[in-house]
């Protein structure tokens, strides 16, 4: 039996695999994506080599320039120091000279806590220096002497020093303290009865003991107590035949300090000064712990590490070795020393600072590189977009026109590429499409005729094998019936005699002659029966060519003709099978006829010839009932083929 959903079924629907531009797009951002992430860190790493590199190279020339201006003012200190040393020992070692009293007390009084100042109705701070002389001091001609050079040299000196130094003073042994400080003009009148100068360090740095060497030496920051200023002061020895008779100094002030050497610093590094005993002078953030412990805080004595890892850098640091690596503190150490007061300067930069400037680089370029890629991103997908997506799109809506059987397209096929090669080809397809489905339109046209004749000729065969089984059942039943006369005869024969057998005979015979008739018609039948079997058959094998040719729109055809054809096979071996068995019947007809003719042989071979016709009709009957099934089927095969093809026909039009 045939099977409808075979030339029923639909053909795969393609599935939708996602879009050429997304992935190209896809494809292309995380390429440059990877292209962009590897040149930010390439670029990572070189920008920080090269700012390492010019970082180092700044520091060095920083710290080396700043030192050198930093050294100018205590060379220049240095040098003021020595011009004025000089001076004091040229009018110190001056002979014949008078005693001065009346212009020193002219000049001079002792106060009420019996120290010796300047008069104050004759006394400008801001212009004349002052004077201070311990009021336990006895005054002889060659103090009254000295305090007068000592004033003389400090208002010559002092104006002209003081665009670099605030003051510029002298002091002596004695406890006399000479000064020129114009921001601090009370600075004498301030100080107190039981001020000694030899104690203080500004005083004792430059002693003997403190200053073997009789150069000019500078204090760690000290707090002075008159004028309540931080301070730094460089003080020069001024000795006589080995014997010191005066001091000469000068200050810079905290602000000052401050100034040039925490405020002014690289950008992004601090700076520091210590001495090589590691007391601290200056550093960004101790100040205030300096001031605490009154200028006597030591690196080596506090818990800063960081501090204390600097100040062994620094100290041991090769001879013309400036840039040191700070790999414990991840930090450049710029380190030279200043002359004259012997100090360690020191400038300090943060890698972390570099790394930040080269990951900012990085970033930057990173986000430009991003930027870049969704600028080209837009780029590739607007032609994408036009020169492939829309002409894809075209080519698949032309597609499924030719699945839906509209074959009426044409492409633009002018683009020189790829894509308009594929509309060219694809134009050429559907040319061909079209004229190859015209042809199986023709074909299925021809063969939904050559159907609906098959479909008439099996109606015909059906009603001609169901008279056959008829005319069978009825030859059955005349068999029978002639049987039924013969044995009644032999019943009755010894009652009713010869006459009565005769007319039996002569019943039997007409009843034989009758059947040999209506045999006769089932052979003719079955003739054809046969001749439509083979009719049929060859419809049957012109569908399968045909179906053949259709291709995929053919196979429900291939299917109902092989059907068809083993139909029809069937019913040309019933209806041999029919032919035969009537040859049998017409034999045993003829010699039945035979022998009632004769009347005077044998009964009991016409009772077997009867027997014999009254199975074979029934054979008959049977065989022609199984052949009017088969010729059943067919017909309903072949309507339904001739639906499926008027179908076909009809949306191959639409």
């Amino acid at each position: 039996m045939f099977n409808k959903q075979d030339i029923t079924k639909q053909p795969p629907q393609p599935k939708n695999t996602g879009s050429i531009t997304k992935k190209t797009l896809y494809q292309i951002a995380l390429s440059v994506a990877i292209v962009v992430a590897v040149a930010a860190a390439i670029n990572y790493f070189q920008f920080l080599s090269l700012l390492k590199f010019n970082e180092v190279e700044q520091l060095k020339n920083y710290v080396v320039e700043r030192v050198e201006r930093e050294k100018i003012i205590f060379a220049l200190a240095a040098d003021n120091q020595e011009s004025l040393k000089q001076e004091i020992i040229r009018k110190y070692l001056q002979t014949n000279q008078e005693d001065p009293q009346v212009q020193f007390d002219n000049l001079f009084a002792r106060e009420k806590d019996g120290v010796i100042r300047n008069r104050p109705e004759l006394f400008d701070g801001t212009r004349q220096a002052g004077v201070y002389i311990d009021k336990s001091l006895p005054i002889n001609a060659d103090i009254r002497r000295h305090v007068i050079d000592f004033k003389e040299l400090v208002e010559s000196y002092g104006p002209a020093w003081h665009n670099r130094f605030q003051n510029i003073y002298i002091m002596t042994p004695e406890n006399i303290m000479v000064e020129y400080w114009p921001e601090i003009p009370t600075w004498v009148q301030d100080a107190t009865a039981n001020l000694y100068l030899p104690k203080e360090e500004y005083y004792f740095v430059a002693d003997a003991k403190h200053n073997p060497a009789r150069k000019t030496v500078w204090t760690g920051l000290i707090y002075d107590e008159i004028s309540k200023l931080w301070m730094v002061s460089a003080e020069t020895p001024v000795d006589i035949n080995g014997k010191q008779i005066a001091t000469v100094g000068q200050d810079v002030m905290l602000n000052e300090l401050m100034q040039r050497t925490i405020t002014d610093h690289i950008e992004g590094g601090y700076n520091l000064i210590f001495r090589a005993d590691g007391r601290l002078i200056a550093h960004p953030n101790l100040m205030d712990k300096i001031q605490e412990e009154k200028g006597l805080f030591n690196i080596l004595n506090s818990d800063d590490d960081h501090l204390k890892n600097i100040f062994q850098l620094a100290k041991h640091a090769a001879s013309g070795e400036i840039i040191i690596d700070d790999v414990k503190d991840g930090e450049y150490l710029a380190v030279t020393k200043i002359e004259g007061p012997d100090w360690y300067f020191v400038t300090g930069f943060p890698k972390s600072i570099l790394t930040k400037q080269a990951l900012n680089v990085a970033a930057f370029n990173l986000i430009m590189g991003v930027g870049v890629l969704l600028i080209l991103v837009i780029v590739v997908f607007l032609v994408l977009q036009n020169q492939v997506a829309q002409p894809l799109k075209q080519l698949i809506s032309a597609t499924n026109q030719i699945a839906e059987g509209d074959y009426n397209i044409s492409l633009e096929d002018n683009r020189q590429d790829e894509l308009g090669r594929l509309a060219q080809s694809f134009n050429i397809m559907a040319a061909e499409i079209a004229s190859r489905s015209r042809e199986l339109q023709s074909a299925l046209e021809q063969q939904a005729i050559s159907v609906q004749e098959a479909t008439t000729t099996m109606d015909e065969l059906l009603a001609s094998s169901r008279i056959s089984a008829e005319q069978a059942e009825a030859a059955a039943a005349g068999a029978k019936q002639v049987l039924f006369l013969i044995e009644g005869n032999e019943e009755n024969a010894a009652i009713n005699g010869k006459s009565s057998l005769r007319e039996k005979v002569a019943q039997l015979a007409q009843e034989i002659l009758r059947l040999s008739d209506q045999t006769r018609q089932i052979g003719t039948i079955s003739t054809l029966v046969s001749d439509l079997a083979n009719q049929t058959n060859m419809l049957a094998l012109n569908a399968a060519v045909e179906a053949a040719r259709a291709g995929e729109h053919g196979k429900g055809f291939n299917v109902i003709a092989t059907e068809i054809r083993k139909v029809a096979d069937q019913s040309k071996g019933s209806a041999q099978k029919i032919n035969a068995l009537v040859r049998d019947i017409q034999t045993a007809t003829n010699s039945t006829v035979m022998v009632t003719e004769e009347g005077k042989k044998n009964v009991e071979g016409v009772v077997d010839a009867v027997h014999n016709i009254t199975l074979n009709s029934q054979q008959i009957s049977l065989n022609a009932n199984q052949q009017a099934i088969a010729i059943s089927q067919v017909v309903q095969a072949m309507n339904h083929l001739n639906k499926v093809a008027s179908q076909y026909l009809k949306n191959s039009r639409n």
